[in-house]
């Protein structure tokens, strides 16, 4: 497996972390703290290690059942590992794999009212007894405490360790630098909780994998280049920005005169520079590249498949409306909201269009337009056909109906018989409560504008 790729070749040398973290003398929790860009990666190291040839040496069980509350969360690991048994015990395994039925079935006799982990930690302890009796292997339980707060997994991970754990059995956490739950419990319990740091650089791994192909095609070298200028914004590093956005277009603009596909990615540049210069506030040089990104945008409308084409017009045109938004130049702004939803209508995109049109009404309130953003807004809310129900419960479709609850003038096209009759069943008996609580700021809380 080493030197496959450079994925595989990161799961190894975490495989190789992990060996020595559960093989560390004392150690009965290891906790793997991840950056946020390396999830996904841990995610694939758990399904690695569940496969049954790799080069681990331990035994692993992964358990996944949310966390629940502290008196119910053993008995809930307890029946997903009772499932798992199950599972194996009726999966068709190949014969040379030696299979063997597990025999086992867990005691919830053993729960403990003083101590909310006994109950799982005491069958671990049989568990792992019965699979491994000589005590030779490890085996590992990987519990990921889904929805767990750290007050939460600090009270049942430290009641776990007040239970005698077998030596060889070891219970694996996962742990964000985001979140950092389980901070006070390895600060409180130094030699029983191992910090697991996998140092993956996903950047350089992500470099590496766009790097492979054939480097006679084209998109190869334009791959490596353009995953080097996201990482380059995303480190801030202007530089590396200019050299790798040139070297992208250079490379784009030149194919371009073969294959007209190439414009998206030219718009796909251009929308790199521009978020990059909104971080920065530079609004005049973001303004700039939008406006770049919509002339190649708009190019593709005789080359590329209109769906997709007016997508792009309609992504472009929202980008640089947001900017104008953020510099007040109103009239300017509304222009691009309503090239977008042209653009959108054009293609079928109800639910961007109804965005779109959204924007418009929006920014004709901020140029004091009353009526004509009710009339948007009226646009935007008869698209609710197109639209199915979790989209517009999930989607910016409820601020279009609280501006129209809030507008005497929409009685006269939506009455309120015809609003109950169309949205009672999407949001409830009491839609208006829902629609009227959608959005609302927390207490103590800066409004933000809702611009995208």
């Amino acid at each position: 497996m080493k030197g496959n790729n450079p994925i595989q070749e990161r799961i190894y040398h975490l495989l190789q972390k992990w060996t020595i973290a559960i093989n560390t003398p004392g150690v009965k929790i290891v906790r793997i703290l991840s950056a946020h860009d390396e999830q996904d990666m841990i995610q694939a190291f758990f399904e690695y290690m569940l496969a049954i040839d790799t080069d681990q040496e331990d035994f692993v069980l992964i358990l996944e059942r949310p966390f629940s509350n502290l008196q119910d969360f053993s008995r809930d690991l307890l029946e997903e590992i009772e499932e798992e048994i199950n599972m194996w015990n009726s999966a068709e395994v190949p014969e040379e794999l030696h299979f063997k039925t597990i025999e086992w079935k867990p005691d919830y006799s053993l729960a403990n009212k003083n101590n909310s982990a006994a109950l799982l930690i005491k069958n671990l302890n049989n568990f792992a007894n019965y699979l491994i009796p000589e005590k030779d292997i490890v085996v590992s339980i990987v519990i990921r405490m889904h929805y767990a707060n750290s007050k939460e997994a600090y009270k049942w991970l430290s009641n776990a360790l007040e239970i005698p754990i077998e030596d060889h059995v070891v219970i694996g956490i996962n742990d964000s630098e985001k979140f950092r739950i389980f901070d006070q419990l390895a600060k409180d319990y130094p030699t029983e909780v191992y910090t697991l740091l996998p140092d993956l650089d996903m950047d350089a791994a992500v470099e590496q994998l766009s790097a492979a192909g054939n480097p006679n095609e084209p998109a190869t070298p334009y791959r490596t280049h353009l995953i080097k200028l996201m990482n380059g914004v995303k480190n801030r590093e202007k530089e590396k920005i200019q050299k790798h956005a040139e070297a992208c277009l250079k490379i784009a603009t030149k194919e371009l005169k073969k294959d007209p596909n190439w414009l998206s990615q030219i718009v796909t540049v251009y929308t790199i520079l521009y978020s990059d210069q909104i971080g920065y506030k530079k609004y005049d040089d973001a303004i700039y590249f939008a406006g770049k990104a919509i002339e190649a945008a708009i190019l593709t409308k005789d080359v590329l498949d209109p769906f997709m084409a007016y997508r792009l017009i309609g992504q472009t045109h929202i980008g640089r409306g947001s900017l104008f938004s953020l510099k007040k130049k109103r009239d300017k702004a509304l222009d691009d909201y309503q090239s977008a939803a042209e653009a959108y209508e054009r293609c079928n995109d109800h639910l961007m269009l109804c965005e779109s049109l959204r924007l418009c009404g929006w920014m004709c309130e901020k140029r004091y337009e009353h009526k004509e953003a009710t009339q948007y807004y009226i646009k935007a809310y008869q698209l609710k056909d197109q639209l199915t129900p979790d989209v517009m419960r999930s989607s910016t479709f409820p601020y279009v109906v609280k501006k129209l609850l809030n507008s005497s003038s929409r009685k006269k096209v939506i009455s309120n018989k015809q609003m109950d009759k169309d949205l009672a069943p999407v949001f409830g008996e009491n839609w208006e409560d829902t629609i009227h609580q959608y959005g609302k700021k927390p207490e103590n809380q800066p409004e933000i504008e809702q611009t995208l």
